[in-house]
């Protein structure tokens, strides 16, 4: 490369694009994972290995781009394994470097950044990134759910639960009671609370049956006549 040029982008391979683009639509396209394959990568290139046994040089083709790789190998007279990777970054297509031998196929490519890690070979497409990013951001808060918050507004939502908890612990248990109790504690809960104006709440239904709350209620002591 010459220093302060410009890398050639020129798409690169074995075959033109328009040849490629007519074997995909004349073959039987294969499924990736006919074929496994693993890549690795330095801080300059980056590793793809396919492995299949049998393979001759003429069974492999392929294209590249500077965020494109397609790999095409031919199975049988009429059906082709491709596999098609729009890549994480930028690659030099003319430095591509394809090797077959009878157990895989090597290709080798040239990172048009050095030293830039690639997390993963292929590049996620718009929706995917935006969501993995909001996975992310999802299990950072998770993570630290008091990220963004002033202490005021968490003492004051720490106060709120609190006595969101207190009521609700009192209810769930005489929701527990009721739910869990016979015909005669229903009805003794339901006579109480009702004619006591939610002053009484009682689950014997001896005591209760014959009590009206309201009128046994106690009076306030009479004030004193001057």
């Amino acid at each position: 490369m010459d220093n302060g040029s410009p890398p050639d982008a020129t798409p690169h391979g074995s075959i033109p694009y328009d040849h490629l683009e007519k074997l995909k639509q004349t073959k039987v396209l294969l499924s990736e994972k006919l074929i496994r394959y693993d890549w690795s990568q330095t801080a300059d290139r980056v590793f793809l290995t396919l492995y299949k046994k049998g393979l001759r040089e003429s069974d492999c083709l392929h294209y590249v781009e500077e965020r494109r790789l397609s790999v095409m190998i031919t199975m049988e007279a009429d059906e082709m394994y491709l596999l098609e990777k729009r890549l994480f970054s930028k690659i030099i297509p003319h430095r591509t470097a394809v090797c077959v031998t009878p157990m895989k196929v090597e290709v080798t490519l040239e990172k048009l950044q050095p030293g830039v890690e690639w997390p993963q070979l292929e590049k996620l497409a718009e929706c995917e990134e935006d969501k993995a990013n909001g996975l992310a951001k999802g299990r950072e808060n998770l993570l630290n759910p008091f990220s963004g918050k002033s202490t005021h507004e968490w003492d004051k939502l720490t106060k709120s639960i609190k006595e969101d908890e207190e009521e609700g612990s009192i209810d769930t248990f005489f929701r527990k009671i009721y739910n869990e109790g016979d015909d005669d504690t229903k009805r003794a809960m339901i006579k109480s609370f009702q004619t006591s104006r939610g002053t009484v709440l009682s689950t014997n239904w001896k005591d209760v049956q014959h009590k009206n709350y309201e009128q046994d209620k106690p009076l306030p002591d009479e004030k004193e006549t001057v």
